[in-house]
């Protein structure tokens, strides 16, 4: 007897079952970098996976494959699926931003980036950089102060400290592109950082304060603050960062797509 064909789900279907494929394949990508997979490694089975994402395993072959397409992942008869190639940073958790850099941002949009007021100086770890950091307060830091331009006009105010054991002050100072970002430096110098956790809110800027004065603000302004922090792949913080952007220079958006709504009667 033959079995009756499935219904044509039409377009919307289709796309849904796209949609679900895709997701599984960013939350494969997010394991293996919350579980720091190395190359070489075998990544779960298809059995594993399926448990644990809650979806067929028609799907997880399917997310893989998109894997094993984009050069991360090979299958090995036999002997399972394995790490080749680390995903190039993660996605925001709701969204699919990549972590890059912001020279990697304006380069693409054709803007030039400089720097104004630059100071770069040994200093003793606060409280904050020493919570942020995981480090005890008083420990010697490399810090990097500037007002950031963009086309030649000031868009923000950016602080940067390391660690001296990770990058010293002198070899900042030695290697650092005022054109460019201080996680440029590090990561051209070999520090493997591969993620980061970063809070985005909304502060008021008055002309008098120190982030105002830098930027020679001549009345109070809105501004967006970002606190970043970055981290290597076996999960120490090696890089904590706080800028002040000023209206209208910094274009942040998350692309959510439809994965699971609750569904009316």
């Amino acid at each position: 007897m033959t079995s009756e064909p499935k219904p044509d789900t039409g377009y919307f279907g289709r796309l849904s079952k796209h949609l679900l494929y895709v997701e599984v394949e960013r939350q494969i990508e997010d394991l293996l970098v919350r579980k720091r997979y190395r190359v070489g490694d075998r990544i779960p089975p298809e059995a594993e996976l399926v448990e644990s994402l809650g979806v067929s395993r028609a799907t997880v072959r399917a997310g893989l494959g998109r894997l094993v397409e984009r050069g991360l992942l090979e299958r090995r008869q036999g002997s399972g699926t394995f790490l080749v190639r680390p995903p190039e940073g993660v996605r925001l958790r709701n969204g699919l931003e990549r972590l890059e850099t912001y020279t990697v941002h304006a380069k693409r949009l054709g803007l030039e980036l400089g720097s104004r007021d630059l100071k770069i100086e040994r200093v003793a770890a606060g409280l904050e950089e020493a919570a942020a950091l995981e480090i005890p307060e008083g420990t010697q830091l490399a810090r990097v102060e500037r007002v950031l331009l963009v086309n030649g006009e000031p868009a923000a105010w950016m602080v940067d400290v390391v660690p001296e054991e990770i990058m010293t002050a002198g070899e900042i100072l030695e290697g650092f592109d005022p054109n460019a970002m201080l996680l440029d430096l590090l990561v051209s110098r070999g520090v493997p950082i591969t993620f980061s956790k970063l809070l985005i809110d909304a502060e008021l800027v008055s002309s008098e304060d120190q982030v105002g004065k830098a930027l020679k603000l001549s009345a109070p302004s809105a501004a967006l603050s970002l606190t970043e922090i970055m981290y290597l792949e076996n999960g120490r913080p090696v890089q904590w960062s706080r800028n002040i952007f000023l209206p209208g220079h910094l274009d942040l958006h998350v692309i959510r797509e439809l994965y699971e709504v609750h569904k009316l009667s």
